[in-house]
């Protein structure tokens, strides 16, 4: 199905995060002349008990459940969401502040070290690998699941990107992104599928005392070249609207919602597929969350959430794809330290795949978290 880890990196031209969910730790800093170097990043070991199979077992992904009646339990224990960033700021001829910023997980095939963000940045101007524009970075509810709700986009590309300020506070933003198609129900064997255009998609943020509001969009195209025969090609298109707003005290509450044709695309979903003639078409997606944080105390801290997504799927999708996806998560954290922090966290989903089937699981995950 075509729906849609986790401290987002702010590039230039972001609106300040939402209240935070943990006291700040400084990074390890050195400064050479004009030149500060920081080294950050955390180490994470989860302890998870799935008490339903489910295929993603480092990760609640619902499109994973199986949907046969087959069942399992599994427990495993992981320390790979770990991650280590490199930070570096310096003064440039143009007056303007250039930073690079490389960060990895050990999220890679056998726990190899995998490349998460790695840009530059000086003024307007952002290239490189983060966070798509698309997406909402200050609009992700905290989870102890490395997946975090499914319901909105959520993805990292590699981009040419220009934000402007605006003397009001507000920004705007827009970039051109990798296109990333997913086409399904198509014999590869006999063609390929190809990107031939790059994504554009811009943003408009409105900042105000209690949060901000984000509307963003996206344009692109999915192509399907046949060894006989022309090429095939569709449009795609979406919308997100998000907002993160300050409720009492520290406690915040976020909403998002999705929709478009091939907006799946964001969170690792089917772009598009064949529809009852063979012709290619997008796979209409909506989606929504609903996240709120409360804050017990200094020290405790939870995090409820539901997020939902639906497809429309076209008629040559294959039966196994996920037509509609619930998930939720329900924690409690513990900042023991500034620089670190325990928690527990319940997990729940639902997969109803376009066979007409459908499956559930419950998962448990206990975290602890070192911050360098």
């Amino acid at each position: 199905m075509s729906l849609f880890a986790q401290e987002p990196i702010t590039p230039p031209g972001a609106p300040p995060p939402p209240p935070a969910t943990a006291p700040p730790a400084e990074r390890l800093q050195w400064k050479w002349g004009e030149t500060t170097l920081k080294i950050g990043g955390y180490v994470k070991l989860d302890l998870i008990h799935d008490f339903n199979r489910i295929d993603s077992t480092g990760a609640f992904d619902p499109r994973t459940i199986p949907t046969d009646g087959s069942d399992g339990v599994n427990t495993v224990l992981q320390a790979n969401q770990t991650r280590l960033n490199l930070d570096m700021r310096t003064p440039t001829s143009t007056g303007d502040e250039l930073k690079v910023f490389v960060e990895g997980d050990f999220k890679g095939s056998g726990n190899s070290f995998r490349l998460r963000h790695a840009y530059g940045a000086m003024g307007p101007l952002l290239a490189g690998q983060t966070w798509t524009s698309f997406m909402d970075e200050n609009g992700m509810p905290e989870t102890l699941d490395f997946e975090s709700p499914i319901g909105f986009p959520q993805v990292r590309t590699a981009q040419a990107r220009y934000t402007r300020k605006l003397d009001s506070g507000n920004s705007f933003a827009f970039s051109i992104e990798d296109p990333a198609s997913a086409i399904t129900g198509v014999d590869t064997t006999t063609g390929r599928v190809e990107d031939t255009l790059p994504d554009l998609t811009a943003n408009y943020i409105w900042n105000h005392s209690r949060g901000h509001v984000q509307v963003a969009g996206f344009g692109g195209m999915a192509s399907y070249n046949p060894d006989a025969g022309s090429t095939d090609s569709v449009p795609l298109w979406g919308v997100n609207l998000s907002s993160v707003l300050t409720t009492w005290g520290k406690d915040n509450l976020i909403l998002q919602l999705t929709y478009g044709d091939g907006v799946g695309r964001y969170r690792g979903g089917i772009t598009a597929a064949p529809d009852a003639n063979g012709d290619l078409e997008a796979v209409e997606t909506t989606a929504v969350l609903a996240s709120y944080q409360h804050h017990w105390s200094e020290e405790y801290r939870s995090t409820l959430c539901y997020s939902w997504g639906t497809g429309d799927l076209p008629e040559g999708t294959p039966p196994e794809a996920s037509e509609a996806v619930q998930y939720f998560a329900a924690n409690l954290i513990w900042q023991f330290a500034d620089r670190a922090w325990t928690g527990i966290e319940y997990l729940y989903g639902t997969n109803d795949t376009n066979d007409g089937r459908d499956g559930d699981a419950s998962r448990l995950q206990m975290s602890i978290r070192f911050n360098l």
